[in-house]
Parts: structure tokens; C-alpha cells; sequence
């Protein structure tokens, strides 16, 4: 009977324990280990809530620095999932309260956190959840946190900045295009209405691009970590709030028309009153909205909430 080489022996023992390296190491990975824990409690990703849980340890520990918690903070994380982030910002935090919709996982998360007097999880949804309560409480600020679905983004920046004065600021990963939209310069195709609204109310800082791969199940895009600083107060003054974002809305609705046409739908005044209007805020009426600044559509605001006033 012929036998290998010794080399060739050598070689596949090599190429054996590789692969039994490979497989221990695998067995042991995030994801493994993520996967097997839902599966003991009966869990797995939901689409409707848009579930996608980070599974890159180093990520994670990257997000928690870029959040910048002190001791004496109070800390609010939307969503936590399968605790990716939760117990690491517990312990910078004097609290965490992790506040997550789904029934399933608030009860691993109460099960693995049970040791850490500092984090309460709550089940509930964000979006109703009182962050001035919260605030009052403890008499500061709070931070808030968290990996949130795509298809709410937005709402949760409104609770955000509806309850602005309970908030110190917000670290966010959102989808890397609407990280985009948010930073847009005026005249490009991604500003609009939304990148007003978040200017008014925030400075934004962009953090790091956090790819598809680092989360299960992989979204289809990648994501940006987006830091909001809530201001006290906002960059520019209007009597009126409301009237401001209605002018900001109209325009952009119909984003390829004149000012002289786009405000006139959104206040209701006939084109020659929106030509003497644009010529007292010194503002061309042939412009088109999607080239104005925050500061411009302020100016418009302050002379139609004047003229509205007058009428």
C-alpha cells in the first residue's frame, strides 16, 4: 500500500486544524451567538419592526464612545434589540432606560440585565414615551441613543425636537441617504424640507458609515452615525413656527416652481402680494424654493406673518 509524503501528511492535518479552527471560531462569532440566544427564547428579526441587530462587537464599542456619556448623565436607548449597545452605555451612565416595543426581547434584555441596577427596560414605544417626564425626574437633560428602524426616522426626529428642551443630544444611526439629506447644501437634489426642519432644530454631526454587513439580517443600504446637538434655541427668529415650515413644505412640494407660484398656494395671498413680499424680504420671486437658505425662508416668514397680521 503506497502511503503520502510526510509533507503531504503534514499538510492536510494543517488543513484540517484550520478548519477546525474556522469552525470553533465561528461557532463562537456574534452572530452565532446572537442567533442561538433568540432561538432559545423563541425570537427572531421582525420586518414590521424593522429589526436589524448590530453584531460587529468593535462597531458597537465604537457607537458607545462616539456617544460621549458622563457619569452623572441619563441615558435613553430606542430600541435596543438584543442589547448590542444596552449594557456597555449602562455602564457610563448614572441610568439607562432602554426602551424597546418588542415583547419578546424586552424580556431577554430584563433577563440579561438583571445584574445592572442602573438600566430599567421598558416596553413601549418610543414615540410615546415622555422624555421631559424623564428629564424633570432628574432634573437635566438626557441623552439619547439608539440604532433605529429606517422607516421611522423621521417621526422619531419629530418626538425629538417636539421635546427639545428635555434633550441634550442625540447620537442616531439612520440610512447613510437620509444622513445625506440631513447635511444637504442648498440648490442640491437631496436638500428639501427635511434638511430645513433638522437645521432649525439641531446641529448635526456625522460620526462614522457603519456598512450593511456589520448587521442581521443585512439591510440593503449602509448606515452613518449621526450626532444631534438640540439647540435652546433656534439659528433664526420667526414669530410663528407653523407658518415658517408651511412655507418651507410648499415650496418644496413643488420644488421645480417659482417662489411666486409656490407660496401663493401656501399662503393663500394672490401673486402680486407674493411679489411685493419677496421684494421686502429682497429675495427674488423667480427663484425656486429648493435654493433658498434657512435664513432666506425667515425672512420670508417675518414679512408674511407681518402682512397676514395687517390683513
Amino acid at each position: 500500500m503506497s502511503r503520502l509524503p510526510s509533507r503531504a501528511r503534514g499538510a492536510g492535518r494543517a488543513r484540517v486544524s484550520g478548519f477546525v479552527r474556522e469552525r470553533a471560531t465561528l461557532e463562537g462569532s456574534p452572530l452565532v451567538r446572537l442567533k442561538r440566544r433568540l432561538a432559545e427564547h423563541g425570537l427572531a428579526p421582525r420586518r414590521r419592526f424593522g429589526q436589524n441587530f448590530l453584531v460587529r462587537e468593535d462597531v458597537a464599542e465604537r457607537i458607545v464612545a462616539h456617544c460621549r456619556l458622563r457619569e452623572d448623565d441619563v441615558a435613553v436607548e430606542i430600541g435596543p434589540g438584543a442589547g448590542a449597545l444596552t449594557a456597555s452605555l449602562a455602564l457610563r451612565a448614572r441610568r439607562l432606560v432602554a426602551v424597546e416595543k418588542d415583547t419578546g426581547l424586552a424580556a431577554l434584555l430584563r433577563e440579561d440585565l438583571a445584574e445592572l441596577a442602573r438600566a430599567e427596560v421598558v416596553e413601549g414605544d418610543f414615540l410615546d414615551y415622555d422624555l421631559a417626564a424623564l428629564a424633570a425626574e432628574h432634573g437635566a437633560p438626557v441623552v439619547v441613543v439608539g440604532n433605529i428602524p429606517y422607516n421611522i426616522t423621521t417621526p422619531i426626529l419629530e418626538h425629538l425636537f417636539l421635546h427639545r428642551a428635555a434633550v441634550r443630544s442625540a447620537v442616531l444611526l439612520v440610512q447613510k441617504e437620509y444622513a445625506g439629506r440631513l447635511a444637504a447644501a442648498a440648490g442640491t437634489p437631496e436638500y428639501g424640507a427635511l434638511t430645513l426642519f433638522a437645521r432649525y432644530h439641531a446641529l448635526l454631526e456625522p460620526l462614522m458609515t457603519v456598512r450593511a454587513a456589520a448587521f442581521w439580517p443585512r439591510p440593503e443600504v449602509d448606515s452613518t452615525l449621526v450626532r444631534f446637538l438640540l439647540r435652546t434655541r433656534p439659528p433664526v427668529e420667526v414669530p410663528d413656527e407653523a407658518l415658517l415650515f408651511r412655507m418651507i413644505r410648499g415650496s418644496f412640494q413643488q420644488r421645480r416652481k417659482q417662489l411666486a407660484n409656490t407660496l401663493e398656494d401656501a399662503l393663500g395671498i394672490g401673486k402680486n402680494g407674493i411679489e411685493r413680499l419677496c421684494r421686502q424680504a429682497r429675495i427674488d420671486p423667480h427663484r425656486r424654493g429648493e435654493t433658498l437658505t434657512l435664513d432666506e425662508f425667515a425672512r420670508l416668514a417675518r414679512d408674511a406673518h407681518a402682512r397676514l397680521a395687517g390683513d
